[in-house]
């Protein structure tokens, strides 16, 4: 019987890629040319460094952090808002798929068919478990806080989903470095067998 592994390795094309790329191009120019000038244009203090203050971007926010962001999401852009973090489900699939086919090429160059390196195609996935965990979170905490509830205990949970997102993207990066760097191995051994 074929394990999720099997049945998604096949997935880990450059046409895969590509339109993961071209996802992302597409996500990043409504997030630039729309989204965070129409948020500036009506309340430039929600926006840090050009770019939404955000409850994901930070683990382990208190209550009273992940409160102060929600009281920058005033109700003339608060569409923009949840158009944002609509986005933020797209991007980091986007993202994900991106390096899961990288990460496959990289494993089909270097023969790997079986064994816990077939593993870390499930890396990329895992991350975007906890990204779409801490958005779900984050927009019930939104929509919640509009209503005038604050619920303390789910802000918090919604932390410790973006902390282990976090673990997943750094342990992906990890990953994709040691698999560069075996690619680059072998791939350098392959020319200098074939210089002699």
């Amino acid at each position: 019987m074929p394990t999720l592994i099997d049945r998604l390795a096949p997935h880990a094309t450059w046409k895969n890629a590509a339109l993961a790329l071209g996802v992302l191009l597409v996500s990043n120019l409504a997030m630039g040319r729309y989204i965070l000038p129409n948020i500036e244009a009506k309340h430039p203090e929600a926006l840090d460094d050009g770019f939404l203050v955000m409850t994901d971007l930070e683990p382990l926010r208190s209550p009273e952090e992940v409160h102060r962001i929600f009281d920058l999401y005033t109700p003339d852009i608060l569409g923009s808002v949840w158009l944002l973090y609509a986005l933020d489900f797209v991007t980091p699939l986007a993202f994900a798929v991106g390096l899961f086919c990288l990460m496959g090429k990289m494993l089909r160059y270097l023969e790997v068919k079986a064994g816990l390196w077939r593993m870390v195609l499930l890396l990329p996935f895992a991350g975007l478990l906890f990204d779409y965990a801490e958005n779900v979170f984050s927009l019930f905490l939104i929509g919640q806080y509009q209503d005038g509830h604050v619920l303390p205990t789910l802000a918090r949970v919604a932390g410790v989903a973006t902390a282990v997102k976090f673990l997943c993207l750094a342990s992906t990066g990890l990953a994709l470095v040691a698999l560069l760097t075996r690619t680059a191995m072998r791939f350098i051994a392959r020319k200098m067998g074939r210089s002699r």
